[in-house]
């Protein structure tokens, strides 16, 4: 292309991350006109493409007014831009000429299998030129929104960026409630639901008791997206809010205390710093056990409630005696509260899970709250109890996370101590909430068994899964595709305890049950359950080895092979069986084979009785090095 000089010398000076700038540019050089460019400067990007975006839409003043709206609009969204719905929304004279100037100067472009749903030619346009928007753009982009979902139906994008535009505006406590209702829907949180962040970094500027469940929700999106860091920065922030405002209302806010160290007791469970989740989550069930005393053992309004070293934690000795409030004035603080976030935290179902737990709560107790009927002592006793309830499953879920940390820290009396805490807690909370509660206790149950299995206490761990195992395939007649998986796991590890256990026929009888489940869901998604049916078939070839039925046994393993054909431990197994079949030559290849991908496979084989048809052989002394 042949450029002015003063064109190609001003595009050298652009950095290499501005592209975009470059190539707008180079194609629109003769609309711009170069003496009224300011020098560019590395330290202001931004005000120098603004210049050479207004000098390219100097003439078409309404196309530079349309660009500032679209420049708040998130083109990440599949169905933005959408041409017809920016048409009709957006009240800007010209607007259909507008539009074709900006796709004419190269600004805008279609989005590539799209019809009249448009993006931005280059990426920086929109970071670079956000100091061109203001809040009448945002009202656009909430316009353009409304009219898309008329257009459309109701899209989840589409109500986030509805409410990020409004967010803009003016963050209120009621869209703290929307925030909160988007993030419900949402199970597993996804990088495209990204701008939930921003709408979130949006409302943290209210008030504590708002800012700190938004910083919650906050530091789970980023501990999905495995930005742990930024996780657990937000985590503590939130912690250390909580603890302030339990200086004002303890039995209010001590639970959330406790709920915000178990998420980091989670995240640093995720990132095996094992020492510093057991030190939070301990911390969590002193919260949990202070919870315990305030609401249970309270008998009058006029108790005079004496401060425990937690709660001293949380409040000054000079402001104890302002603070200390009798029972019946804490607890209708508690209820305003409630009343305030009911339609938040207590939905209108029969059963419901509140924002950190899974244990059903009374209703009839929350409705009196809502109507303002509670007036007496024994309704807030009641209150208190059901309170403190809906936190039991938290602490039972704590203290297998506890059990969970002293296995990997190989402190296993403890593990075992604490894993039948978290089952004592959850038998009792399955009786009056077994919907809720069993697929809860069903992994406390299969954690205790996987704990006595690596202590080969086999004895205690077959009633731990057989008990998992009753309760999933109870849990699975309601909701197959979830809990049959569970039900194919358990199986497979009973039949590795009937092994060791010598009962082997009922080891067989699970393997195949636990094969036949992965089948169908291997026919589904291959490559997800590839792995389970690889492992069900490598224990079945080991078990028909145990039975000598070597037919069998190279029957699947050969099938898992097929699976898997890099597998070390399905290579070994098939040279153990060749060393059954005195089949030395073969034994030895494939031994020395395992052998050269894993060291430690020679260990295994000095035990391994399997190998005592070759042991005497000089080939297998040469291998394992004697």
């Amino acid at each position: 292309m042949n450029l002015p000089n003063k064109v190609r010398e001003l595009i050298k000076k652009l950095p290499k991350e501005h592209s975009g700038l470059k190539k707008l540019i180079e194609k629109n050089y003769q609309r711009i006109n170069f003496d009224k460019l300011k020098t560019f400067r590395k330290t202001q990007v931004e005000n120098f493409y603004k210049q050479v975006i207004e000098q390219i839409l100097y003439s078409n003043p309404e196309a530079l007014e349309l660009l500032k709206n679209l420049i708040v609009l998130n083109t990440e969204v599949d169905t933005n831009i959408d041409r017809k719905c920016i048409e009709t929304s957006y009240k800007l004279p010209n607007i259909e000429k507008a539009f074709d100037e900006l796709l004419d100067v190269g600004i805008i472009k279609i989005k590539k299998g799209k019809k009249e749903i448009y993006e931005f030619s280059f990426q920086q346009i929109q970071g670079v030129l956000e100091i061109m928007t203001d809040e009448k753009c945002h009202e656009k982009a909430i316009s353009y929104y409304e009219r898309k979902r008329k257009k459309y139906g109701e899209n989840l994008n589409d109500d986030i960026e509805l409410l990020f535009h409004k967010v803009k505006l003016n963050p209120t406590e009621d869209l703290v409630n929307e925030f909160f209702a988007i993030v419900n829907l949402i199970e597993q949180f996804d990088y495209k639901y990204k701008r939930l962040i921003d709408v979130a970094g949006e409302l943290i500027i209210l008030g504590d008791k708002y800012k700190a469940p938004i910083l919650i929700v906050l530091g789970d999106m980023f501990s999905v997206i495995g930005m742990t860091e930024n996780a657990e920065r937000i985590y503590r922030d939130a912690l250390n809010t909580y603890k302030k405002l339990a200086k004002q209302y303890y039995r209010i806010y001590l639970p959330y205390v406790a709920a915000t160290q178990k998420n980091l007791g989670t995240l640093y469970i995720d990132l095996k710093r094992f020492e510093e989740a057991e030190k939070i989550y301990l911390d969590a069930l002193k919260v949990y056990k202070e919870l315990e005393k305030q609401y249970y053992d309270v008998y009058t309004p006029d108790l005079d409630l004496t401060q425990s070293d937690l709660v001293d934690m949380y409040i000054d000795e000079d402001e104890s005696k302002d603070q200390d409030k009798s029972y019946l004035d804490v607890l209708k603080t508690y209820s305003k509260l409630v009343n305030q976030y009911y339609d938040l935290y207590f939905p209108n179902e029969t059963a419901i899970s509140n924002y950190f737990g899974n244990v059903g709560v009374d209703l009839s107790l929350f409705e009196d709250i809502k109507d303002g009927t509670i007036d007496s002592i024994d309704s807030y006793k009641a209150l208190a109890k059901v309170c403190y309830d809906m936190y039991l499953n938290d602490v039972a879920t704590t203290q297998s996370n506890l059990g969970i940390i002293y296995s990997e820290l190989t402190e296993f009396e403890k593990a075992e101590q604490m894993h039948l805490e978290a089952l004592k807690i959850k038998r009792k909370l399955a009786e009056k909430n077994p919907g809720q509660v069993l697929p809860s206790l069903t992994l406390t149950l299969i954690d205790l068994g996987d704990l006595y299995a690596n202590l080969n206490k086999f004895e205690k761990a077959e009633p731990m899964y057989n008990k998992a195992l009753k309760i999933s395939k109870q849990l699975a007649e309601q909701n197959p595709e979830i809990y049959y998986h569970n039900v194919a796991i358990i199986n497979n590890c009973l039949g590795n305890v009937y092994v060791r256990l010598q009962k082997f026929e009922d080891a067989e009888t699970m393997y195949l049950g636990a094969l036949k489940i992965f089948k169908i869901f291997a026919k589904e998604d291959f490559k997800t359950y590839s792995d389970n049916l690889v492992e069900v078939q490598n224990n079945l070839g080991n078990l028909y080895m145990i039975l000598k039925n070597l037919e069998k046994a190279e029957k699947y393993l050969n099938k898992a092979l097929k699976c898997d054909p890099t597998n070390v431990e399905l290579l070994f197994n098939i040279a153990c069986l060749e060393s059954l079949r005195n089949n030395q030559v073969k034994a030895l290849e494939l031994l020395t084979k395992v052998i050269e991908l894993d060291k430690k496979y020679i260990e295994r084989a000095l035990l391994d009785d399997r190998f005592d048809n070759i042991r005497d052989s000089k080939e297998f002394k040469e291998l394992i090095g004697e």
